[in-house]
Formats: structure tokens, sequence, C-alpha cells
């Protein structure tokens, strides 16, 4: 399976997190979203990429113990690229903005779009809908970008956890049958 570039927005970087650490089976009324970002996880080849946005929202976590996971999670398991063309960042951030009145988000895929990324996973619907036309990164939710993998039932996982990982005992996320 060829490695495709895949951002987060500030709603999965935290789900993904939450499903990680919470390690039991999500049973929310978002758990086949929350199942869809841990098995692409656990599935394909990479990690996730967090935009600048994405980052600086996390940073602005209240609950101290929620935001020093987050930040213990992002300074190892994903990849963050500089912005390399802010001026036009800014400029794109904006003329989304017609479309989506979320500066936020408009941010978010203006980043996306200048780290080259070729998907950027939400749970926003109204996001998907708004901008999902406007740009060459394909905004969808997990579950979508899921089944859009074709990824075989009974697969085995690109990583496994490790046995002394409580993810190991669960079964979850596994892909069977």
């Amino acid at each position: 399976m060829k490695e495709q570039r895949v951002g987060l927005d500030s709603q999965c970087f935290s789900y993904l997190l939450d499903a990680l650490e919470g390690v039991r089976d999500p049973m929310d009324s978002l758990a086949e979203e929350r199942k869809a970002l841990v098995r692409i996880w656990l599935y394909t080849p990479g990690t996730f990429y967090l935009t600048d946005m994405v980052i600086r929202e996390s940073t602005r976590i209240r609950a101290e113990g929620r935001r020093l996971m987050h930040d213990s999670w992002r300074g190892v398991h994903f990849v963050d690229v500089p912005i390399l063309h802010p001026k036009v960042v800014e400029q794109r951030a904006l003329s989304l903005t017609k479309s989506h009145a979320h500066l936020a988000d408009c941010r978010i895929l203006a980043e996306a779009e200048d780290q080259n990324l070729q998907v950027l996973l939400t749970y926003d619907d109204a996001f998907i809908r708004r901008l999902g036309a406007s740009s060459k990164v394909a905004l969808t939710t997990p579950s979508g970008f899921w089944t859009e993998l074709g990824i075989p039932r009974g697969a085995q996982p690109n990583t496994i956890p490790d046995p002394s990982n409580p993810m190991s005992q669960e079964t979850w996320w596994h892909w069977t049958e």
C-alpha cells in the first residue's frame, strides 16, 4: 500500500488520542469514526500530519493533563511540517472564508494545501460540504477514507501494538472477517 500524506483536523487529532488512550471499544455517537481513525493509524504505512493551526489549537487546551497528553503524542507520533508560504496560506485562508465562516477550518485547509497533503480527515460535515470541492486536498471523514482505502477484512495491520501495550489485548480495532 502506497503511503499517503494524510492530515487531521483538531477534532480528529483529539478523538484519535482519546481512542488510543482510552483503549476500550468506543461506544459514543462517533464510535465508528474513532474506530476508522485507529484502523487507518494501524493498517496504513506512515503517520498523520498536523498543520500549524491544529498544533496551536492543541496547545490552547485548558485542562493541563489533556494538553500534556496531546503534546506528548504529537512530539513522537505525528509529523508537523512548517508552513512554506505564510503569505499564500494567509490569503488562501481568507479567500476560503467566502464559502465557510470558520476561519480556523479555512486556515487548516490552507495549511494542508501548503504541506501538499493528499487527504484531510474531519468529522465536520459542514467543513466538507462547503470546502470539499474548493481544494486539491480531499476533505473526508475517517470512515469515508477507511472505506476508500478498500482494505480487505482479515488483512494484517501495518503496525501491531506491542504485547506490553493494553491495545494489544483489545479486539475492537481489528478488521476481521
